[in-house]
This record gives C-alpha cells, structure tokens and sequence, in this order.
C-alpha cells in the first residue's frame, strides 16, 4: 500500500533548523486509572527496532510504525505553536 506524505516547507525549514533529518511515527498507549487510550508520538531518533517503514520525502527520513491506522493513506505534517513552542503535528491518523 503506497502512502501520500505532505509535507508542509515549515516542517522542512524548522527540522532544518534544528539540524534533523529524522522523524519517527508510532502509536504510544496512554491513559488513566479508568480510562486507556492511544496518542501519536514523534521522535526525531532512528526506530529502535525492524517494525517501521521508510519513506525519503526531500532530505527527511520519515519512519513510519507498521500498521499505523491511517485514515486514507494520506499523512500531512505540519507546524503548530509558536516560537520555542514549536512542534510538529500529523494529520491522518486514527487514534482512539
């Protein structure tokens, strides 16, 4: 199954800044005595393990978690908050 990534030229000029070339996409679990759930996390590591797929996209390695619950094999990746509050946000997820 081939995935469409956006990525907006903030992400590229911002992970630029920050000297990265790596983003890394999984689902982490999250929750609380009554409730659980599951949040996009993102790091700018190499993946620890095999589980991930690559996708190049400009000078950005994009590791993806395989079986990541896409919406319709489209992720777009841009910025939010201002300044130091800066941070990368995904579109085209399913969290529960």
């Amino acid at each position: 199954m081939a995935i469409s990534i956006k990525v907006d030229e903030a992400v590229q000029d911002w992970m630029k800044k920050k000297n990265r070339t790596i983003i890394t996409v999984s689902l982490e679990a999250t929750g609380t005595c009554c409730v659980g759930g599951e949040d996009v996390d993102i790091s700018y590591k190499n993946p620890r393990n095999n589980n991930y797929m690559l996708i190049q996209q400009n000078s950005l390695f994009i590791y993806l978690a395989k079986g990541l619950p896409l919406r319709k094999n489209e992720l777009h990746l841009s910025m939010m908050g201002k300044s130091v509050f800066s941070s990368i946000h995904i579109e085209g997820i399913r969290v529960h």
